[in-house]
């Protein structure tokens, strides 16, 4: 089974780590591991992720799902034959949780994708991260 933790960074904090996503990576990782210092690390958390728009989120799904016959809204849960991708709305963070293919959840991060540009997907267990949608580097010439 595969978890994600899913959070929204704040622009500016997104835009400065761009390149360098490892460093928020540590820091949410480190919040899982440290329990004696999680107070400290949960202001710090506090500081550089936005609340998740949470009316937006839901209109969106119902949107883009309401003709998905392997979606059950009430659970806001895609089952298929070999994928079956949940997804947990919280106030500062979304958790999704799957398993099988990927097709289950790469359908609720396409529309997360499209609601916010800076949405960072964190799975500590595997040690994997990255944005939803990648950040478009500036060039200076």
């Amino acid at each position: 089974m595969r978890e994600y933790i899913i959070y929204l960074i704040e622009d500016e904090i997104a835009k400065h780590y761009s390149g360098n996503e490892i460093k928020l990576f540590q820091l949410f990782k480190q919040y899982e591991q440290e329990h004696d210092i999680q107070s400290i690390i949960k202001q710090q958390i506090d500081y550089v992720t936005l609340t998740i728009p949470t009316i937006r989120l839901q209109h969106s799904l119902e949107t883009a799902l309401h003709a998905n016959k392997n979606y059950n809204p009430s659970q806001q849960k895609i089952e298929k034959i070999d994928s079956m991708a949940k997804l947990t709305i919280n106030e500062k963070y979304l958790k999704l949780t799957s398993n099988g293919s990927f097709e289950a959840e790469a359908i609720f991060f396409e529309i997360i994708r499209k609601l916010a540009p800076f949405f960072l997907a964190i799975d500590t267990k595997s040690n994997r991260y990255g944005w939803l949608q990648p950040i478009k580097q500036r060039k200076f010439v």
